[in-house]
This record gives structure tokens, sequence and C-alpha cells, in this order.
């Protein structure tokens, strides 16, 4: 399977990996000890319950137009964190 076939195992590795991350995300959210604001938290546990669900489906059945949103999410948490948004 080459690079552009949404069921390459490159893919599927980065489901995978996307997945990892957010449900450390969703987890940290949830942890009663965490310092952020109960709001914030409440939002990053809804984005991560959206992107853990959006994930598990395309991992059952990838198609091209479902993965913009996981990519734009992902793109605009990775800007905000290093300080570019």
């Amino acid at each position: 399977m080459n690079s552009a076939d949404p069921l390459s195992e490159q893919t599927m590795q980065a489901l995978m990996f996307n997945r990892k991350l957010w449900t450390i995300f969703l987890s940290e959210a949830m942890r009663d000890t965490n310092p952020q604001p109960l709001d914030v938290r409440q939002k990053i546990a809804n984005i991560s319950v959206f992107v853990l669900s959006q994930t598990a489906a395309l991992q059952l059945a990838p198609k091209f137009e479902h993965f913009r949103p996981l990519i734009e999410i992902n793109r605009n948490i990775a800007a905000g964190l290093s300080g570019r948004s």
C-alpha cells in the first residue's frame, strides 16, 4: 500500500498514536489534581472525546475527507502549545 492509501500501515500507526495522545489529554483533564480551571478541563475533555471517537471511526472505515477535522484540531493544539497561536 502506498502512503496515499487511507488503509496504509503508516496511517493506521498515526491513528493509534493519535488515540494514545488524546487519551493522555483526556486523563489529565479529568484528574482532580489538575491545576487548570474546571471550564478549561471540561473543554479539553470534550475535544478529547470528539477526537477519540473520530479516530476510532477512521480506524474502522478510513475516508480521506474525515481526516481533515482531526488534522486541523491537532495542528491548532500544537500551535497553541508551542506559542504560535
